[in-house]
Parts: structure tokens; C-alpha cells; sequence
């Protein structure tokens, strides 16, 4: 029994030991700040994990002298009980107290970093779905992967399509909610150039753990280059190419809910128009390549249960077909 013990707490002492280094590794960990707004989160997390650590060191170490040295002895009577300490009590509830509205003071002076909107802030309207996100720009529209300018500030405004969602990408800014009947605003600014991951941080629903999304913060002139492209319809080369692939997605209903520009005009799922241009599918399930999206088209609820894309009856010759359209939409 003795040895069980021993070989559990020095399990317990490896994980903790791991955890740090798991942490850093990890897509999500919420310290590494890359903007002014989620350094000042990184901040008051470190402010508060520092006081938190300072009194589990403090009570533990108290407890462990107490244990200690007024350990049970044989023959020993029980301890005279205490009662109505007063300057103790003070004490013991003073000093919580007062650190509690310390945090509180830095909370409120961090919530308020960056409010102030720029004038020339690029505004885009982004909108929550069961299970992906859209993102409209001026002129364009994209869905599940973000393209921000560096050096620019970007001015969001969150909406829902359905139920509460929450917006997160913890290297770029904190969680804000996207309630439906509602717009919240948030802004952030970029300043290195990178990919940074994001996801849905309020339970929506089955496939609420899919709902990822993806930001690229891009060089100004990058980022000009690729909105531009974002802007312009599907090339008439590229529609000529691929008629018998246009008529099974006319057969099969899919611009009933899908957008594609001069094809169809869809709203309930995805635009499609430059789909062939990212980098996942599904809201971050699988990656763009044109196997993951023939098995997709043929039957996306193997990757994602629950979801409105149906499953189609289509052969594997006609879903290749589909998914080579659909790749060179850029």
C-alpha cells in the first residue's frame, strides 16, 4: 500500500513538473500575447497566478510546520481550543480582502486597453454559425479563416446567426461574446506577422469543439493583394473548364445554401467562392487538399456529426469532380 502511495505522488510530481513545458507547446495557451490588448490579458494572468502561488506556498508551508511541530505525542493531552481571536480574524480577512481589490483595480485598468476606435480601423462584421464563422469585409466575404492587416487596428463586430457564441484567438485578444439580436464591438491591433489559432469559447452545440477558426495577420501589401482577390468573382476560364462539375452542383442543390459568386447565392453555409484559397475545411477539421474534400462532399457527417451538410450519394468519380471545381475557386 505504502509503495502505491508513493508511486502515485510521484506521478503527481511528474505531470506538474510537464505541465509548464505541455502548456507552451500547446495551440491555445493564453500567455503568449502578440497584440497590446492580449499582453495586458498575459499580465493580470501572471499578476494573479504569482499572488495564487505566493499563498499556496505560504498556507502549505504553514501547514506542513504545523503538522510538524505540534504533531500528536504519546501521553499528550488534546490542544486548548482558541476561540475570539480578534486581531487573527482581522488578519485572515484583511489581507485576502485587500489583495482582492488590488486584482480588481488592474482588472478594470486592463479591460480598458485599446477601447478607442482609430480612424482608419479596417472594419469587418463577423458572424457566428452552428459550427463556422463568416467574415465580412469591405467588398468581400470569407468564412473560418480571418486575414487581418499588421500595424492596422481591426474593428470587429460580432454577431450571431443562432445561438450565444464567443469569440477567441488568445494570442491576438481576449473572449467576446456574439449574442444573437445583438452586435458587440472589439478591437485589437496586430503586430507581427504570423498565423494565429482561435476557436468558440461558449458551448453552441454538438460540434461546438469544431468550430475553429484561423488568423492570418499579413503584411499590408499582402493583405491588400489578398482582399483584393477576395473581392473579385469566379473567373469565367475557370467555369468553362469545369461545366459537368457545375451541373452536379446545380443537380445536387448545394448553392442552396452555398455562395458561390455568378453561381449561386446561398447564406445558410459557407461561401465557396475562393474555398480553393484556404487552408482547412470544416470550420478547421481537415485539411484543404482535394481527397479530404471529395470525402467531405461525399459525406461530411464522417468528420463532423451533427452538422447541416448532408450526406450526398454521389459516385467518387463525381465528388473528384466537384472537389477539383471547387480547389481551383481562388
Amino acid at each position: 500500500m505504502r509503495r502505491r502511495r508513493l508511486a502515485g505522488f510521484a506521478a503527481a510530481l511528474v505531470v506538474l513538473a510537464c505541465w509548464p513545458a505541455a502548456a507552451l507547446a500547446a495551440p491555445f495557451w493564453p500567455v503568449s500575447g502578440q497584440t497590446l490588448q492580449a499582453r495586458s490579458i498575459s499580465w493580470l494572468f501572471w499578476l494573479v497566478m504569482a499572488i495564487a502561488g505566493l499563498f499556496l506556498l505560504v498556507v502549505l508551508g504553514t501547514l506542513l510546520y504545523v503538522i510538524v511541530a505540534f504533531r500528536g505525542r504519546e501521553g499528550q493531552p488534546d490542544p486548548r481550543p482558541v476561540y475570539g481571536h480578534l486581531r487573527l480574524e482581522m488578519w485572515w480577512a484583511g489581507i485576502p480582502f485587500a489583495i482582492l481589490v488590488a486584482v480588481f483595480i488592474f482588472t478594470v485598468r486592463e479591460v480598458g486597453v485599446e477601447t478607442a476606435i482609430a480612424p482608419d480601423a479596417l472594419p469587418i462584421t463577423l458572424i457566428g454559425h452552428q459550427w463556422w464563422w463568416e467574415f465580412q469585409y469591405p467588398g468581400a466575404v470569407s468564412a473560418n479563416e480571418l486575414h487581418v492587416p499588421v500595424g492596422r487596428q481591426v474593428r470587429l463586430q460580432l454577431l450571431s446567426a443562432d445561438v450565444v457564441h464567443n469569440f477567441w484567438v488568445p494570442e491576438l485578444a481576449g473572449k467576446e461574446q456574439m449574442v444573437p439580436g445583438q452586435t458587440n464591438l472589439w478591437t485589437f491591433t496586430p503586430e507581427q506577422p504570423g498565423r494565429y489559432d482561435g476557436a468558440c469559447a461558449e458551448y453552441c452545440g454538438t460540434q461546438h469543439g469544431w468550430m475553429r477558426l484561423t488568423v492570418f495577420a499579413d503584411a499590408p501589401a499582402d493583405f491588400d493583394r489578398w482582399l483584393a482577390g477576395q473581392g473579385q468573382p469566379v473567373s469565367q476560364q475557370v467555369l468553362s473548364q469545369h461545366q459537368d462539375a457545375l451541373r452536379l452542383y446545380t443537380a445536387n442543390a448545394c448553392g442552396a445554401c452555398h455562395a458561390i459568386s455568378g453561381v449561386s447565392n446561398g447564406k445558410a453555409a459557407p461561401d465557396l467562392t475562393h474555398l480553393g484559397s484556404r487552408s482547412t475545411i470544416g470550420a478547421g477539421v481537415l485539411q484543404n487538399t482535394p481527397d479530404n474534400l471529395a470525402a467531405w462532399i461525399q459525406d461530411a457527417q464522417q468528420f463532423k456529426p451533427g452538422s447541416y451538410m448532408p450526406k450526398f450519394r454521389l459516385s467518387d468519380a463525381d465528388a473528384r469532380q466537384l472537389a477539383a471545381f471547387l480547389e481551383d475557386l481562388r
